[in-house]
């Protein structure tokens, strides 16, 4: 008899511990979601829409880059609530752009690499609202800017660039370097 109270009080312990942890995870959330709409997103330069440069190369047709584009531009119009949202089309187009061949011109590591530091600081905003942290959110987008606007900088310098790695190349070349 003693027995089955003593396994009864422990069932109860066990259910009453159980639910007040599915409290706290509410409580949790709600809070979350709350602090969440309080903050706001500073105000973030877009560089402008390489126009010129892609009909300069003939890419004015290249449909993955201005949705990229699009997507940075809704981006800036930040709601909270949904922004995880417009990360994850961001990222889905940075996938699609990746996975594919880049335009001939622009096939080079430089430009390579810097659509993929832009997908990496989206994956960690993206990681930052799935695990909100009110101090690291903002900073993260605005370092999404930060590189995309770099990419669009590097593309507009692209031509500029390679006359000069081709000049250090060559003076690399004609020195002649001695042991001492």
């Amino acid at each position: 008899m003693k027995m089955k109270n003593y396994i009864f009080l422990v069932f109860c312990f066990v259910v009453f511990v159980g639910c007040r942890q599915g409290d706290t995870s509410q409580a949790n959330s709600s809070s979350t979601t709350s602090v969440s709409s309080t903050f706001e997103l500073p105000t973030v330069e877009l560089a402008t829409y390489p126009e010129s440069f892609l009909k300069d190369k003939g890419l004015e047709e290249w449909e993955e880059f201005s949705k990229l584009h699009e997507s940075m531009e809704r981006l800036k119009e930040l709601n909270f609530k949904d922004v995880e949202v417009d990360l994850i089309a961001l990222s889905a187009r940075l996938n699609k752009i990746l996975l594919a061949d880049l335009p001939p011109t622009l096939e080079v590591p430089q430009i390579r690499s810097r659509f993929k530091v832009v997908q990496m600081q989206v994956l960690k905003s993206r990681y930052f609202t799935q695990h909100y942290k009110a101090d690291s959110l903002i900073p993260s987008i605005v370092l999404v800017y930060d590189y995309y606007n770099a990419l669009l900088s590097r593309m507009n310098t692209l031509d500029e660039g390679e006359g000069e790695v081709e000049l250090d190349t060559l003076e690399l070349k004609n020195r002649v370097y001695s042991p001492f």
